[in-house]
């Protein structure tokens, strides 16, 4: 696959129009994500890359898990999943990717890397006053989360959220880590809106969901989406069990967004082409969020 820094580098732009080469290294990054919220209504956002068919996940030959399939992740994605991630205030994530973490089979101890190629970006957010790197919390209903010593030493805020009725010996563990916990929810699971106002108050304004598609179920189905940014990998995978965007019960009302951006990466070689898309939910608020 070509470097992020080739003289390759380039997409192109197929909306808004005109049509034009544009640069895939700083796409995202100029988006200016973390000028968008505030902390009574903070923006959310969250990325996946999906199989033409729509798989974003595919069960682990060795492992009880998920985990994005080999066939379509790629480093020209990853690089944007980074500058998504270098614009937040907190990722969300779940118990599910902790556990992979503490299986060694997560892609990333969690964004932004460290890496020399993403060292611009964690210096970006220091140019715009932003923390080295962004808080993390976890959404847990069971709370059985074996937090990786990484994490913990990570010198980076760390919080469980939960519901009302979750395990209070396993919630008093984690506090005893240092872990806040937050009460988000009036059974054992986490309710978008009272997990959103939750971080609001906390002072976040800029939220990134990285976790599966529980979590963008439960934003979904509370309207606290703002902005979804999904690579399509042109390349049919087939194979199951496998996971898709949203499963389960039908969202009622349905979730609808309008086209906000939509990019072509003639990717060469081995790997497939790949168009990136974002798209804003129409449900949005936020003032400035056509930026």
């Amino acid at each position: 696959m070509d470097s992020i820094n080739s003289p390759r580098n380039k997409l192109l732009r197929l909306f808004p129009t005109p049509v034009e080469s544009v640069a895939l290294k700083g796409l995202y990054l100029n988006q200016q994500l973390h000028k968008l919220g505030t902390s009574s209504q903070p923006f959310v956002y969250s990325n996946f890359i999906a199989s033409m068919e729509g798989r974003i996940s595919l069960e682990h030959p060795q492992k009880k898990t998920f985990v994005v399939p080999k066939a379509i992740a790629n480093l020209r994605d990853w690089r944007l999943f980074q500058e998504l991630a270098a614009q937040a205030d907190v990722l969300l994530t779940s118990g599910r990717y902790i556990r992979q973490l503490a299986q060694n089979v997560a892609q990333d101890i969690l964004p932004i890397s460290e890496q020399p190629a993403y060292a611009d970006l964690i210096q970006w957010r220091q140019s715009q006053g932003l923390a080295p790197q962004p808080a993390i919390v976890i959404v847990s209903d069971s709370l059985n989360i074996p937090i990786p010593e990484a994490l913990l030493k990570a010198n980076r805020p760390l919080y469980v959220a939960t519901g009302s009725e979750a395990n209070q010996l396993r919630a008093q563990e984690l506090k005893a880590k240092g872990i806040q916990i937050i009460t988000a929810g009036t059974g054992l699971l986490v309710e978008g809106q009272k997990l959103i106002a939750a971080l609001g108050q906390e002072g976040f304004t800029t939220i990134y969901s990285v976790a599966g598609p529980g979590v963008l179920k439960t934003l979904l189905a509370a309207q606290m989406l703002n902005r979804l940014y999904l690579t399509h990998a042109l390349r049919i995978l087939g194979g199951e069990p496998f996971d898709i965007l949203v499963e389960g019960e039908q969202l009622d009302p349905p979730a609808d967004f309008k086209l906000h951006s939509l990019y072509y990466d003639a990717v060469e070689k081995e790997k497939p082409s790949q168009i990136f898309g974002v798209y804003e939910s129409v449900a949005s608020k936020v003032p400035g969020a056509k930026g």
